[in-house]
């Protein structure tokens, strides 16, 4: 029987309207903050478990953890109380922002997702994810029942509620105290401690796994399942969806990892497949921030990406004259580009002579304004001062450098440079008849991650041109 009734006043502020959700540990309700004048979401124990009150007091230490964050694909906490009822029950609660939508369970029971939504949608819970553990915070329960689907993206719910307290299923084997969903569930949670970052990884796996192919990644349905996974350790199929990237396939993958060592972080993942960014802030509250540069995600990258709806335009004008979203993310890819063409001329010869090349001017996207005086050279790419490689040796280290910094701005994928760092490492071994073979192998694997879209053009035309400076270098060689 739930504690609360319709119209039943909290703290003097916060009036209850209809029951909208309800749970194995909560309930909760549509409510009118009359304070803020503002609708809210009202979370509390559900039953018995009120009366316990070593759970009501991690719930509290809970909530004020989970009051810090402060993300946008998060659930905002605002308040917690302890309502006396009359039957002299204490039921503590939470009072939320209240989040409108589907939740992603919901919405899987029609199917799997398109493999660019499931890869945003993970993208925005891994950003979630990433800003509680950096707060020392831990989900516990991802999975997508917890996941609300909303105009502006998916809303992680439940943080602060969901504690490893109180009456738990145990298993069977082994008598550990549980709490979670054991599907996602991760095999290390078995053992007694605090709870780790790496399980949230684990159950976002799961989540992006079924959001691409509409099955959980193994069968599990049980506790005992839990402890079968971990002694057996079965290998997990690759997700089979047409177009789906081998990047965000060995990602998925790497989230399911028996070893939690061996798991991403949620900041890292957040980063790979894109945690999203807050549509439309309230720039007439808050001043206006330029946007930081981020590297092209999988999904960006990708051709599906050209197939996206574009946001619907705003019908107020900004109070003074901005450059639009579009034609900003156009100027910090031309300052990629330009970053990028830098390193390039820092470390590729064009002109083949003995002296180093002039400086030229840099150009970039014109507004019609009056061209401002050159900038002095910026510290990150200095002019290049380094004499012209004259070993081989050390033409392979200007080939691993641009690797390096391409990899850093993103326009290059990790494991494609990976790849073409062991290829160009092996130029220099074996037998030198075999040379000119290893040289065209290399220049395959480039062409193959072009076509791909794991290598910018740009980056691509780059290597081969230090190729084309090592055969050069080997010609020379040869001839003395």
């Amino acid at each position: 029987m739930s504690p609360f009734t319709p119209a039943l006043r909290l703290h003097d502020r916060y009036v209850l309207r209809e029951r909208i959700g309800l749970g194995g540990m909560s309930e909760v309700w549509r409510a009118d903050d009359e304070v803020l004048h503002r609708p809210v979401a009202v979370k509390a124990l559900a039953g018995q478990l009120a009366a316990d009150p070593q759970l009501r007091a991690v719930i509290q230490r809970e909530a004020r953890a989970a009051a810090r964050l402060t993300h946008p694909h998060v659930t905002q906490v605002y308040d917690y109380g302890e309502a006396t009822l009359d039957s002299g029950v204490v039921v503590p609660y939470l009072v939320m922002e209240l989040v409108e939508g589907q939740t992603l369970a919901d919405r899987l029971v029609g199917g799997p997702l398109a493999w660019p939504d499931a890869v945003r949608t993970a993208g925005q819970v891994a950003g979630a994810l990433a800003a509680a553990h950096r707060i020392g915070v831990v989900h516990r329960d991802i999975k997508p029942a917890n996941v609300m689907l909303t105009e502006t993206g998916a809303k992680v719910l439940d943080f602060g509620i969901a504690a490893p307290a109180g009456p738990h299923p145990v298993t069977r084997q082994t008598g550990a105290l549980l709490m979670g969903t054991p599907a996602y569930f991760a095999p290390e949670r078995l053992d007694p401690g605090p709870a780790n970052p790496a399980g949230d990884v684990y159950a976002l796996g799961v989540l992006l796994y079924r959001s691409l192919t509409g099955r959980a990644p193994l069968p599990v349905r049980s506790w005992d399942d839990v402890v079968d996974v971990r002694r057996d350790r079965p290998p997990v199929p690759p997700p089979r969806v047409p177009g789906l990237p081998p990047e965000i396939t060995d990602l998925v993958l790497a989230c399911l990892a028996v070893d939690p060592a061996r798991r991403p972080a949620a900041a890292r993942l957040a980063d790979r497949l894109g945690a999203g960014r807050p549509v439309d802030p309230p720039t007439a509250i808050l001043p206006t921030v330029a946007p930081v540069a981020h590297p092209p995600t999988l999904v960006e990258r990708s051709p599906a990406a050209a197939y996206r709806p574009a946001p619907p335009a705003r019908s107020v004008a900004p109070p003074r004259p901005a450059v639009s979203s579009n034609r900003l993310f156009g100027l910090l890819v031309a300052g990629a580009v330009v970053l990028l063409l830098a390193v390039v001329g820092s470390l590729v010869r064009g002109d083949g002579s003995g002296t180093p090349p002039a400086a030229a001017p840099t150009t970039g996207p014109t507004t019609g304004a009056a061209e401002p005086p050159a900038p002095k050279p910026s510290r990150a790419a200095p002019p290049s001062t380094a004499p012209e490689p004259v070993t081989l040796r050390q033409l392979g280290d200007r080939f691993d450098e641009l690797l390096d910094r391409a990899e850093a701005i993103g326009l290059i994928d990790p494991k494609t440079a990976d790849d073409l760092r062991k290829k160009a490492a092996e130029l220099d071994r074996g037998k030198a008849r075999d040379r000119g073979k290893r040289v065209e192998d290399l220049r395959e694997k480039i062409e193959d991650a072009a076509e791909d879209d794991k290598i910018d053009p740009i980056t691509a035309a780059a290597l081969r041109r230090l190729i084309d400076g090592y055969e050069r270098l080997r010609g020379g060689a040869d001839e003395g």
